[in-house]
C-alpha cells in the first residue's frame, strides 16, 4: 500500500465515524483502503439521513471531508457519486 493511502488510513482510524462503522478493512487483506472508505461512507450516509444521531456535526463534516479528499485514492469508488 502506498504512503498516501497509509497516511489517510491512519487519520481515519481516529474518527468517531470510523469507530461506529463496520470497519470492513479489518476483515479483509485485499483492498483495505476501499473497504475503509466504504465503511466511513456508509456511516456518513446514515448520519446524513438521521438514522444515526449520536455523531456530532463536526465529526460528520470531518469524515465527509476525508471522503472527498481520499476518493481519488480508491480503486472502486473513483467515479462514485456521493449522496451528500
Amino acid at each position: 500500500m502506498d504512503k498516501q493511502r497509509q497516511e489517510a488510513m491512519a487519520k481515519a482510524y481516529s474518527f468517531v465515524v470510523y469507530q461506529e462503522s463496520e470497519q470492513a478493512d479489518q476483515n479483509t487483506e485485499e483492498n483495505k483502503f476501499d473497504a475503509m472508505w466504504q465503511s466511513i461512507y456508509d456511516v456518513c450516509k446514515l448520519v446524513k439521513f438521521q438514522i444515526i444521531d449520536d455523531i456530532s456535526q463536526e465529526e460528520f463534516e470531518e469524515a465527509c471531508q476525508w471522503l472527498i479528499e481520499t476518493q481519488s485514492l480508491t480503486e472502486d469508488y473513483k467515479d462514485f457519486q456521493m449522496e451528500f
